[in-house]
């Protein structure tokens, strides 16, 4: 950051988003550098822009406002970025789109490792529960659940193109030279297969395959995205470049494991 004030040229009439993109733009860059954000001051911010300390209240009434901005810009240039991967890849399926998302989201990560890090990195103020509904970290999981949620309507791929091309018969499926089970519909004593089950919920062999709905799509949203947060968290905080080439199969890996849930 600059030790001096150096005044930036007034901006004339109209141009007020160019200024309070400069604004955005410095307190970006600062709080990536200090990691807190409590550190952030409004008049640090002006002087880094070349403006006087009014004139950053004519845009952001405190700081939580310009905090709150500077994260829903980052949000959303990934959250557009992810959706135009995920469109480039959706001739060839949803499930080709969502990996296409998954890999291109490692790729911001380690092409943006400041700019990621300001979206998961810094020391926040917290804040109240009542503000949760507006974090724009939900932009990302819509982008993530569209996606999911869409892979999933899809039963099973088209043959020759899921994880197994090779046209062999999938061992988990049932044998067509069984015996007939009998019915399926719920037994007198409510404990069979489509009986309730003890817990209340059932056991992973019991999961039907195929879209089980919106509660179990979230569940894979936030294994898969969770998940892939890890590794390229993991990714940028080491000192030596990342592997792009791995990181890319680790998230086709996860998406893989994911959708088996």
């Amino acid at each position: 950051m600059t030790e001096g004030f150096t005044r930036r040229t007034p901006s004339r009439r109209g141009e007020g988003l160019a200024l309070r993109g400069e604004i955005l733009t410095a307190a970006a860059a600062m709080l990536t550098e200090s990691g807190r954000e409590g550190d952030l001051s409004l008049r640090a911010v002006a002087r880094e822009v070349g403006i006087s300390a009014p004139s950053v209240y004519l845009h952001f009434k405190d700081r939580a406002e310009l905090v709150a901005a500077v994260n829903r810009q980052a949000y959303e240039r990934l959250v557009a970025e992810l959706r135009e991967a995920r469109d480039r890849a959706g001739a060839a399926g949803p499930r080709a789109a969502l990996r296409a998302m998954a890999q291109h989201y490692c790729r911001f990560a380690v092409d943006n490792p400041g700019l990621y890090r300001l979206m998961f990195g810094i020391e926040r103020m917290p804040l109240s529960r009542d503000e949760l509904p507006g974090h724009p970290l939900w932009l990302l999981h819509g982008a993530w659940t569209e996606a999911v949620s869409a892979c999933r309507a899809t039963p099973q791929d088209p043959p020759g193109t899921g994880p197994d091309a090779t046209g062999a018969p999938d061992p988990g499926a049932p044998d067509p030279g069984a015996p007939d089970p009998g019915p399926s519909g719920p037994d007198p004593k409510g404990t069979g297969p489509t009986g309730p089950h003890p817990t209340g919920n059932r056991p992973t062999g019991d999961r039907p395959s195929g879209h089980l709905g919106p509660a179990d799509d979230a569940r894979v949203v936030r294994l898969l995205w969770f998940s892939l947060h890890g590794v390229v968290a993991m990714a940028v905080a080491m000192p030596f470049a990342a592997d792009r080439q791995g990181l890319e199969e680790m998230a086709d890996d996860l998406l893989d494991l994911a959708l088996t849930k």
